[in-house]
């Protein structure tokens, strides 16, 4: 009795169900793919001030991606890192 009432029994599922669960995924898929953007720029910011962008890319991963921005423009540039590869660069000879 029971193994028939199993087989004749479906779930009905909404199609509505189906529109607003499209929309949740799209719209986390879309702030996965802003917070994505958001610490490549912060990659980009720490390799241009020539700062280790590892560090950077962690940091901002864990914390927010904008204070590490804010916090890159406020160290500027590595001018000790700047003048070793310059220095390291040059022809010996």
């Amino acid at each position: 009795m029971t193994s028939t009432i199993l087989l004749d029994t479906r779930l009905v599922v909404d199609p509505q169900f189906w529109t607003v669960l499209l929309i949740l995924l799209a719209i986390a898929l879309g702030l996965g793919l802003v917070y994505l953007i958001r610490i490549h720029i912060a990659y980009r910011m720490a390799k241009n001030r020539h700062r280790d962008p590892v560090c950077w890319v962690l940091l901002s991963f864990f914390v927010s991606p904008l204070l590490v921005w804010i916090v890159l423009l406020i160290e500027g540039d590595d001018g000790d890192n700047q003048q070793k590869t310059s220095i390291d660069e040059q022809p010996r000879g």
